[in-house]
């Protein structure tokens, strides 16, 4: 096992600038999660660490081996795909040994990593069935077998679960994290779903256009987030955001939300100008009276058994930015609220509702930089 440093490492493509100066330092044995939006460089980064694209400038070290310059062979890492990528006519040992047969591996030795890996991924069953007899979990663990086998410094997962279905994939992602426990190696984990990210990960680097927009233990992240784009990303639902003009009552910075004026969790000192965005998650929203209460028109209630989501439309004067101006806003996020209730109690759709919040859970961003204001 071995940590991993990136440094200042870049990728463009002709003018394209695809990875802006990326930098991390990852702990021996930690599992570190790339996340965001498709297009955002996190399956770049991860070929340039397996050696499979090469960095336009930059340096990348696995343990105290500078691996930059070195083919994918010689970096001693385990790489695993969205796609299974099996060998059709061999069976489940042969596939998971293919790759130390190729190295010149002992048969003796091939078995017994083999037997062993089967028997942590629960496969040991499986080992002479062809891939076409098997499930797409079990085939998702044979390629996790394939990689276990290589005993690596450390293993790159690109997006592993995708081609899962959505009750495999919660089964087949605490799969993973117990693996990762129990094994103990330096795992870089590609995904675009923030839930994975959420659960699985010891720390969680998220991206957009090329650049690091954060860096931080998941739960750290929930609550406070360093900008608008990562408040928005982590959660779900994501975050609703308000804007409005800060005002000095007293001393107090107070904003107007849904017609009322509410006190921020924050010092007047610390506003840089006169318009904050205001952030409030779904699930920090309550039913009936509180804090700050507001009477509202649901649009749409969605109903999940245990909770329920109430979308409501903002006030004119709330909404952000181009949703304020009556123009194209791409998730509506800026001109909807959405409150994530516990335990509902079977409201009709269509009857008014009071909901409520707490000031306190607000957070607070700058309308220009939209960074995060503490």
């Amino acid at each position: 096992m071995a940590g991993i440093r990136i440094e200042h490492v870049t990728k463009s493509y002709g003018g394209l600038s695809v990875l802006k100066d990326f930098s991390l330092d990852i702990a021996d044995g930690e599992f570190v999660v790339l996340v965001g939006p498709s297009g955002c460089g996190k399956s770049t980064m991860l070929k340039i660490l397996a050696g499979l694209e090469e960095a336009s400038s930059g340096k990348v070290t696995i343990g105290e081996r500078d691996v930059t310059d070195l083919s994918p062979g010689d970096r001693d890492i385990a790489m695993v795909f969205q796609n299974y990528a099996l060998y059709p006519h061999l069976t489940v040992r042969k596939n998971m040994g293919f790759g130390l047969k190729m190295r010149g591996t002992e048969a003796a030795e091939i078995e017994r990593r083999v037997t062993e890996a089967a028997r942590i991924l629960a496969i040991d069953h499986l080992l002479d069935r062809r891939p076409r007899a098997l499930s797409g979990g079990q085939r998702q663990r044979v390629a996790l077998g394939r990689a276990i086998v290589r005993e690596p410094l450390a293993f790159l997962m690109d997006e592993p679960l995708s081609n899962l279905d959505a009750k495999l994939r919660v089964h087949t992602r605490a799969e993973i994290s117990a693996l990762h426990k129990r094994l103990g190696v330096t795992t870089i984990y590609v995904t675009h779903d923030q839930t994975e990210a959420m659960t699985m990960a010891d720390r969680i680097v998220i991206m957009k256009d090329g650049e690091i927009q954060q860096i931080a233990h998941p739960d750290l992240m929930f609550r406070e987030p360093a900008n608008l784009f990562v408040a928005g990303f982590i959660g779900s639902p994501g975050m609703n955001f308000l804007q409005s003009p800060v005002a000095d009552t007293g001393g107090r910075a107070q904003v107007r939300l849904f017609g009322q004026d509410v006190t921020l969790p924050v010092p007047l000192a610390a506003l840089p100008g006169k318009d904050v965005i205001v952030g409030l998650r779904p699930e920090h929203i309550m039913a009936g009276p509180g804090a700050v209460s507001f009477e509202v028109q649901p649009r749409l209630v969605e109903s999940l058994g245990s909770e329920q989501y109430v979308y409501v439309d903002l006030p004119p004067e709330n909404r952000v930015g181009q949703a304020r101006n009556g123009a194209s806003d791409e998730d509506g996020r800026g001109n909807s609220l959405i409150a994530r209730l516990i335990s509902p109690d079977g409201r009709a759709f269509g009857e008014r509702l009071t909901l409520s919040f707490d000031p306190a859970r607000l957070h607070v961003f700058d309308a220009v930089t939209q960074e995060a204001i503490r």
